[in-house]
């Protein structure tokens, strides 16, 4: 008999692997203790998180020299006008 328990936020759901990466994942299981489905999550979970971080710095970067400030020598000096206002 095996018990089977589902937490309230998951959503069930099927995935094909390569028969080599499947392989793979069972050995990573193995040696972890984790399941499949556990080391999967933590995968994908990183891989989204980087996703989110690149994404904004490549809004910041792109966001560089789109606005004026009106002070000629801001590059130069910003610390100083950074103490200046805070």
């Amino acid at each position: 008999m095996s018990c089977v328990v589902y937490i309230a936020n998951m959503v069930r759901t099927q995935i094909q692997f390569e028969k080599e990466t499947y392989e793979k994942l069972k050995a990573k299981s193995k040696t972890t203790g984790n399941s499949i489905s556990e080391i999967v999550r933590r995968a994908l979970d990183r891989n989204m998180e980087t996703e989110e971080f690149d994404q904004k710095w490549r809004r910041a970067a792109e966001s560089m020299g789109k606005f004026a400030s009106g002070l000629e020598d801001l590059s130069e000096k910003h610390d100083r006008y950074l103490d200046e206002r805070w």
